[in-house]
């Protein structure tokens, strides 16, 4: 009984004095909660309204409506930068996927992200801290021409760059790409590189160097073709859309193009990416059969005289006068009428090895074949005097036939009065009487033939045209006059009394 009433006095006791610490610790708790939570005095800085507009402070304050003690520790009497590890706990995804530095180790949040008053910084990041400045800068001119873009209007730095990064046809025209497929993406970055202006796209050369169909480095070159979009649409880029030759050569004159048909076609000649290297080899491909002896001064045999795209439809080719600078004109040589191809051939120009008949029956056909029947005459340079280019003359016909000539008449000795100068021969035509008259002639030159016979009106009958001496013994006489053999039979010569020489009979 005794324990039980101080078990209950003891219990009564603890009961009354939990009841007064009961009643004083609301109080308490309290004033403890309000000590933390009362912030220290803080000092704000002057550029506090700059701060607060910064893209990170934009981002997180006005979008976001973040409190700023949810970000700065309010028992710090500063605002300086929070610690990184405050980022993390709303944003763990993007501290996971970091973005690096050049050597691979991650960057600090504040890096890219900017709290503070930095008015250069546009958009969330500050991309040009490490990515800049982008004005002159090789490869990424066309960074400059989207500076007033931001940089996560295409990227997400926290995300893989080919699995973020935006088409150009979601801000651009979308173009119907047909270049290159399946060969290539089909992305505006397989020529544009993202970073590049749009008339800096990647080189062609930069794939077709290496990739078919491969093109030489000559297929473009300053004044002419500057580019491979001079002649192609980049985005549709075929061989049927390419510009044809006369969008830009239009009244270019072709060689021979009115009767060449296949020269007005400018594929005929030239490949389409080597425009220049067109030469004596494309010539020659078409044109095998010629046998080329001529050397021109250019080292291009066939283009070296044809010119593919002469100034003039007519020409052939350039005129030998051109390059053979002795020749005042095309006939200056061989007698100042005769054109150089009236004796050359354009492709077999050497006529050194040729026989000069050979080369004389070009022209003078009928010469050469009456030489062939006069071997004394058959050698035209055996008479022909000085060069083929510049013949000085004929030899006279005394320097082989001297004797005849001296012998001769003098009025005989234009041996070409009577004889054909080629084949030798006396024309059929040729009469003593086309100089001699007969009746004009002294004594019994005049005497009409008694009875009609050849009398003395055949003057080779007494007469040799090569001898000035005339045949007039008895005998000779006697081959006509049988008939007065026995008359006055001692006189040695008839002419004594018939002569020729007067008018007496």
């Amino acid at each position: 009984m005794k324990r039980a009433a101080l078990w209950m006095a003891a219990v009564t006791a603890a009961a009354f004095v939990a009841g007064i610490l009961v009643a004083r610790i609301p109080d308490t708790v309290n004033q403890i909660k309000e000590g933390r939570n009362m912030p220290a005095p803080r000092e704000v800085p002057d550029n506090w309204p700059q701060v607060r507009l910064s893209p990170g402070h934009s981002q997180h304050v006005f979008n976001e409506e973040v409190e700023c003690n949810d970000c700065h520790d309010p028992t710090i009497d500063t605002f300086e930068a929070p610690d990184t590890g405050v980022c993390t706990q709303c944003h763990e995804k993007q501290a996971s996927l970091a973005h690096v530095n050049l050597d691979g180790s991650p960057m600090d949040c504040y890096t890219c992200h900017i709290f503070g008053d930095e008015p250069q910084v546009f958009g969330r990041w500050h991309c040009t801290r490490c990515h800049g400045p982008f004005e002159n800068a090789a490869g990424l001119e066309g960074l400059a021409m989207h500076n007033t873009v931001p940089c996560e209007t295409c990227h997400n730095p926290h995300e893989p760059t080919a699995e973020t990064v935006r088409e150009c046809g979601e801000c651009h025209e979308k173009m119907n790409v047909r270049h290159g497929r399946p060969s290539l993406s089909g992305s505006c970055a397989d020529c544009h590189g993202g970073h590049r202006l749009a008339s800096d796209a990647a080189s062609c050369m930069d794939c077709h160097a290496k990739k078919s169909p491969i093109i030489p480095a000559s297929a473009t070159f300053g004044g002419g073709h500057e580019s491979c979009a001079s002649c192609h649409k980049p985005h549709t880029f075929s061989a049927s859309t390419a510009l044809r030759c006369n969008s830009c050569h239009k009244g270019t004159q072709v060689l021979a193009q009115s009767s060449a048909r296949p020269h007005r076609n400018c594929n005929s000649c030239h490949s389409p990416h080597d425009v220049r290297g067109a030469g004596d080899q494309t010539c020659k491909g078409c044109h095998e059969e010629i046998a080329l002896s001529h050397s021109p001064k250019s080292t291009q045999e066939c283009i070296g005289c044809h010119e593919p795209h002469p100034k003039r439809v007519a020409q052939v080719a350039l005129q030998c006068s051109q390059c053979h600078e002795e020749a005042s004109s095309e006939r200056a040589f061989h007698a100042g009428n005769t054109p150089c191809t009236g004796c050359h051939e354009p492709h077999r120009f050497d006529l050194s090895s040729l026989p000069d008949r050979a080369l004389c029956r070009r022209c003078h056909v009928a010469q050469v074949r009456q030489t062939s029947r006069n071997l004394g005459h058959a050698s035209c340079s055996g008479c022909h005097q000085g060069t083929v280019h510049e013949p000085a003359g004929v030899l006279t016909c005394g320097s082989c036939h001297e004797e005849k000539l001296r012998r001769s008449p003098s009025g005989h000795r234009e041996c070409a009065t009577c004889h054909e100068p080629h084949s030798g021969t006396v024309s059929a035509q040729t009469s003593c009487t086309n100089c001699h008259k007969v009746m004009l002639l002294p004594g019994m030159h005049r005497l009409a033939d008694v009875p009609v016979g050849e009398g003395h009106t055949k003057c080779a009958a007494c007469h040799d045209i090569h001898e000035s001496k005339v045949r007039a013994t008895r005998a000779d006489c006697m081959t006509c006059h049988e008939d007065v053999g026995d008359h006055q039979p001692e006189a040695k010569v008839c002419t004594g009394c018939h002569t020729f020489i007067s008018g007496a009979r």
